[in-house]
């Protein structure tokens, strides 16, 4: 019955006759206040507890009944990309506004592939993973793939992240500099994620995290004004008080960082292993293609 109804929109309603139209909206207007018995839960760790016969959306509705009582953040996993995706719109539909509801999407790349996850995924993750540091309670839904890959730590998110106000001073060299180290590129016209340009008095950038990009306008040395604008034709749109600026990628590439690397290297592989074209790129501060699956290292 969940499935049926939560798909029930205003529109639709209006297509039924008066009376049914009516019984319709009484499912979609109750249907997330339905009263099911709550699942119990493990008394202490190393515990388990299975829920069983619970079809359809029940066993979301269960979740989203046990989250409402419980504090700090809970973890949902799910079997794949599409029951992650399902799982979070199902509990976005019986939770609504009442808790954060994250979901970490996964690279969508095979293991050891030649090429990195795309930029705009990178930007989601690096949205949800701010969000998660900066949120106290909720529920992040992740695939059981994705749960196997490693993570920055939080201190790299918040070490590595900006805002940026109007009338804040504002050097563009030294924003630059910033910049470059946070992995994000220099490029003409501003198009995708991890992207910014220099014109004048005017930065574009595209911060990861962010569904828009923003137009830096300077005013000697500050900001005078932010302002969203559409890549696709470049032309300005909304003026905003302020941005977020997220680094580039989900790692650092810092000198501490490389020597990290070249050391864990020399201990899992031979001395031949240093002609390795991925050993010599990050030797040289350079982040080669598929170098997700080694932060291991």
């Amino acid at each position: 019955m969940f499935c049926q109804t939560k798909k029930l929109t205003a529109d639709k309603i209006h297509d039924f006759p008066s009376e049914k139209g009516k019984d319709n909206l009484a499912i979609f207007s109750q249907a997330k206040s339905l009263h099911m018995p709550t699942p119990a839960l493990p008394s202490r760790p190393g515990d388990r507890q299975l829920w069983a016969n619970l079809p359809g959306a029940g066993a979301t509705h269960a979740i989203a009944n046990t989250v409402r009582d419980l504090t700090g953040f809970n973890l949902v996993i799910a079997a794949d990309t599409q029951g992650a995706e399902q799982i979070t719109n199902e509990l976005k539909f019986f939770l609504s506004d009442e808790l954060t509801i994250l979901s970490l999407p996964d690279w969508e790349t095979l293991i050891y592939d030649k090429f990195s996850p795309h930029q705009d995924i990178i930007s989601e993750r690096l949205g949800v993973l701010n969000q998660l540091v900066m949120s106290e309670r909720g529920l992040l839904v992740i695939p059981a793939t994705t749960l196997l890959q490693r993570l920055a730590p939080p201190e790299f998110i918040l070490g590595n992240s900006l805002v940026l106000e109007t009338s804040q001073k504002f050097d563009i060299n030294q924003m630059r500099r910033k910049l470059q180290e946070a992995a994000y590129h220099s490029v003409e016209t501003v198009i995708e994620h991890g992207e910014y340009a220099v014109r004048g008095s005017i930065m574009d950038i595209f911060p990861m995290g962010s569904k828009i990009p923003y137009r830096i306008d300077l005013f000697d040395d500050e900001i005078d004004s932010l302002r969203t604008f559409d890549p696709e034709t470049q032309r300005s749109t909304q003026q905003v008080e302020q941005i977020a600026l997220l680094p580039a990628r989900e790692f650092p590439l810092d000198d501490r960082t490389i020597k990290h690397f070249q050391n864990n290297w020399y201990m899992r592989f031979d001395s031949e292993g240093r002609n390795c074209p991925i050993y010599r790129d990050m030797s040289s501060g350079i982040a080669p293609a598929g170098i997700d699956y080694y932060l291991p290292l």
